[in-house]
């Protein structure tokens, strides 16, 4: 096993705060811990019982510093709590948590809030079109004014392009983040969940498109597409990989453990688990 990089950042975590605990995440508890079991990890106390105090102390155990927090537009399929909650978070805990804001692309004056939510803020742009109340594709020209607002205001865009995006399997094509990285050559697009299970083509993507960096959380590792993944982070993607732990949907410590059993250089690591996030999203290097 490598070495443990010093100063861990977990580039994307839902804890029990007010911000997620009362979407499905924590509401249908059942069914989240029952993903995390069906996938061999283990169940610690803090996820069985939605205690925010035993996260807090799974993050310093584990050497985590900083963890991105990601909100929600509201939807009718997933609940969503909007972005005042994500930030009370971060004020609640400034040391540790820091915020993706989010807006819905397909509502009116989403573009023109991205800098109001930058200047609150925000190091990131949260976009997830499938998942809106008219599920749309991220490539879709309507969300256009919203990605040259992301680079106006130069921040990334995390573009939700894998797992349970959508309705269907469509809405996780990789080509569709391929042509959006191709439209806007100065935007940064994070693919959160990594095009998952589309794992080989959503790589191929990053391989040709030097904007485009991978954050697989949920859905890396212990999952089909582990190795390629691998693969990518060992090679073309040191510099464009961003630890996460998808919490609660993988325990703390087991990720940690599973990055560090895979044979990277300690090199490879201190960029993966720290580094990339650390110039990424502008944050100091406590």
């Amino acid at each position: 096993m490598e070495t443990v990089p010093e100063g861990i950042i977990d580039a994307r975590s839902r804890p029990p705060i007010k911000a997620f605990i009362e979407d499905r995440t924590y509401t249908n508890l059942t069914r989240t811990l029952g993903n995390v079991a069906a996938r061999g990890w283990t169940i610690t106390p803090a996820m069985r019982h939605a205690d925010l105090d035993g996260y807090l102390g799974e993050v310093r155990e584990a050497g985590i510093v900083r963890a991105g927090v990601p909100a929600r537009a509201p939807n009718k399929w997933w609940g969503g709590k909007g972005n005042d909650p994500v930030f009370e978070a971060e004020e609640q805990n400034p040391d540790l948590f820091f915020v993706y804001a989010a807006v819905d692309p397909m509502r009116e004056g989403a573009a023109e809030s991205v800098q109001s939510l930058v200047d609150r803020g925000a190091r990131g742009i949260v976009l997830e079109p499938g998942i809106c109340d008219v599920p749309t594709y991220v490539d879709d020209p309507a969300i256009n004014p919203v990605y040259e607002a992301c680079v106006a205001a130069g921040v990334p865009a995390l573009v939700m392009g894998g797992g349970e995006t959508g309705p269907d399997l469509s809405f996780s094509d990789p080509a569709r983040i391929d042509r959006v990285a191709v439209r806007f050559p100065g935007l940064t697009v994070v693919n959160v969940h990594g095009g998952w299970p589309h794992a080989q083509a959503a790589l191929g993507v990053a391989f040709r498109r030097a904007n485009v960096w991978m954050l697989p959380d949920v859905y890396f590792p212990g999952l089909p597409g582990e190795a390629d993944y691998v693969k990518g982070i060992a090679t073309f993607l040191q510099d464009r990989f961003l630890f996460a732990t998808g919490y609660p949907f993988c325990p703390i410590q087991e990720t940690i453990d599973r990055y560090l059993g895979f044979g990277l250089s300690d090199d490879v690591l201190a960029k993966v688990m720290r580094g990339n996030a650390l110039r990424l999203f502008g944050l100091d290097g406590s």
